[in-house]
């Protein structure tokens, strides 16, 4: 029997079963089938051709009736052209995603988790992910990630991730926090590139140096790409020629295997207890953030002990009557002997019933043949004495100096001793605009100059920029 005799039965056998199509498929299949016959180099690849075209051409076999035993076939999601009045407001953008016609899961995540406007539905490679969208007070916004294991229902899906701020027309997501994960983005349609950069490269003499951007195309606003070695703290994904307000709403899933708890700080802890669980808390998440186990690293403390009140009070610490402000510096060694450093303020209140803590950097790159004598500078000005007040820690170094580079509006200090690891000392202040005026210089016990250094630690988006001075 002929392959064209054999889908002539096969489709007269089905035609009983289904309503009077408005077109005859056995024509439209037949008819490729002929024009097609000297390119068919077997019969099976025929064939499979063949059952392909009928699968699209016979309306019950593509979208299944009640009597078929195939799962329904998802319908195409239709995107609206970029000048929908919709895409004005992540408010009404309309729902993307794999599962996007899936009404009743979109209703029953609004219904269970609260959401005002899902924007994204989708089965990922291991996730079920949807995201929400919810105004906030004073005209923010804020957008969630609800995640579960993929094909789950409502049930099996809880929130994982959030980001609140401005307004946004660019949503970045990692499908888990591990440095091999999916990235799915989500922005306009009226965008059609966007710029992504992996991450970054840290040399042992604290040099960060940001992975090339690379153009990708979007459709529909929408891209997605299973990245490897890139930890989601350190992608970036840019709109071309965006300005502030593109700043993406970052959001994050769980990682793929739960980790070992390597600690936190613990704020009901005190003294050394204290201590050594912020260690350890401190440089697990470090080690997270570079797509590391917190087992792959080595944290140690530079420093731990008492803020000055005067300090402590210009930082917006120091609050709880009679408390007592400390400072935790510590450095984080990572496998190739790259060294981060991080510091922590914590108040705690005199009876220990209360405790807050203050990052004032995490992770930040440092040369690692100087780690060992760089200090690390508090500092805090006074408005109504138009005076700044420092306090330099340096607990290898037998003195300290601050250097001017205007020194006719701002002298230099003198060499002030570190008999406790620490120094105190005041300037005049300076706009909150300038760059600091100073430097801190170490000597050693036998007056020796043994370094310089900034006054500050470079942000993180400046770093991680890889533009740190």
């Amino acid at each position: 029997m002929s392959l064209e005799t054999e889908l002539r039965d096969a489709l007269a056998s089905r035609a009983d079963d289904l309503d009077a199509p408005a077109f005859d498929p056995y024509e439209r299949v037949a008819g490729a089938i002929v024009t097609s016959r000297r390119r068919r180099r077997a019969a099976a690849v025929g064939a499979v051709a063949a059952v392909a075209a009928i699968a699209v051409l016979v309306p019950g076999l593509a979208q299944g009736d009640h009597r078929s035993t195939l799962p329904a076939k998802r319908t195409q999601v239709v995107v609206p052209g970029p000048n929908d009045p919709r895409w004005s407001a992540m408010s009404s953008w309309p729902v993307r995603g794999s599962l996007a016609e899936d009404k009743e899961l979109i209703k029953a995540v609004a219904e269970k988790f609260g959401t005002s406007h899902v924007l994204y539905a989708g089965d990922l490679d291991r996730t079920r992910v949807v995201v929400g969208w919810d105004p906030e007070d004073g005209g923010s916004s804020r957008v969630t990630m609800f995640a579960g294991s993929r094909g789950t229902g409502v049930d099996g899906m809880s929130e994982v991730s959030s980001a609140s701020g401005g307004n946004t027309d660019l949503v970045v997501l990692r499908e888990s926090d591990d440095k091999d994960s999916r990235l799915v983005t989500l922005t306009t349609p009226s965008t059609r590139t966007l710029s992504l950069s992996k991450g970054l490269q840290i040399a042992t003499d604290g040099t960060v140096t940001r992975d090339p951007y690379r153009q990708v195309a979007l459709t529909d606003g929408v891209y997605s790409e299973d990245l490897k070695d890139s930890p989601p703290h350190f992608m970036r994904v840019e709109v071309p020629g965006g300005t502030s307000d593109s700043t993406p709403a970052r959001l994050t899933g769980l990682p793929r295997q739960q980790r070992e708890d390597m600690g936190s700080i613990c704020l009901n802890c005190t003294g050394e207890d204290f201590r050594v669980k912020a260690e350890q808390g401190i440089g697990a998440g470090v080690a997270v953030d570079h797509g590391l186990s917190p087992t792959q690293v080595q944290t140690t403390t530079v420093y731990f002990g008492a803020v000055d009140r005067t300090i402590a009070s210009r930082l917006g610490m120091n609050e709880a009557k009679g408390g007592t402000t400390r400072l935790m510096v510590t450095d984080t060694t990572l496998p190739q002997g790259q060294v981060l450093r991080s510091a922590l303020v914590v108040d705690t209140a005199k009876d220990g019933s209360a405790a807050t803590t203050m990052e004032l950097a995490t992770g930040v790159p440092i040369d690692a043949g100087t780690a060992a004598v760089r200090p690390y500078v508090l500092h805090g000005g006074g408005a109504e004495t138009g005076t700044m007040s420092f306090q330099v820690f340096a607990p290898n170094a037998a003195r300290v100096r601050l250097v001017s580079s205007t020194p006719s509006l701002h002298p230099s200090t003198a060499k002030l001793p570190t008999p406790e690891g620490t120094a105190l000392t005041t300037t005049p202040n300076w706009s909150s605009e300038q760059r600091p005026p100073y430097a801190v210089e170490v000597y050693d016990a036998a007056g020796a100059k043994v370094g310089q250094w900034p006054l500050d630690l470079p942000s993180e988006d400046v770093w991680t920029a890889g533009t740190a001075p």
